[in-house]
């Protein structure tokens, strides 16, 4: 199986970090492009239109998401990987991811996830990398 195309969903949290770190040295052998896909969680309103905070709030937070691509993009030109990224807002971002790697005819989707504290967080956590698992369209590589 020749794995052409690679989706990392990215939340700049210290298990996609590590996610990244890992998976750079794997992927520079095969010759595959990685796309970074962030998701801006758009919040749901109460009327019919988004504030003025709330339209700043994402400009801002897409900003922020854009530095850290700039800064994945050169770690990956640093293996001679060719790279991509994507910033979506999204109320679901295992939907987003799921649709985003069909759209691009994904072949790999590699993911990590995040630590949870209390036992209450663990038994009610929905995770987004169980989501996607469960409904991804082509495999999963999850990093613990």
């Amino acid at each position: 199986m020749k794995i052409k195309k690679i989706l990392i969903p990215y939340d700049a949290t210290p298990s996609s970090k590590k996610a990244v770190k890992k998976v750079f040295p794997l992927i520079e052998k095969h010759n595959s492009k990685i796309i970074f896909l962030s998701c801006i969680h758009d919040k749901a309103t109460f009327g019919f239109f988004k504030t003025k905070s709330d339209k700043k709030e994402i400009e801002q937070e897409r900003k922020k998401i854009q530095k850290y691509h700039e800064e994945l993009k050169k770690e990956a030109d640093g293996f001679d990987i060719p790279s991509s990224s994507k910033i979506i807002k999204s109320d679901l971002e295992s939907r987003s991811i799921i649709e985003y790697s069909k759209e691009q005819n994904v072949d790999l989707i590699v993911m990590s996830k995040s630590k949870l504290g209390t036992h209450a967080e663990k038994m009610y956590y929905n995770s987004t990398v169980d989501a996607v698992f469960k409904n991804a369209p082509c495999p999963l590589l999850y990093i613990p």
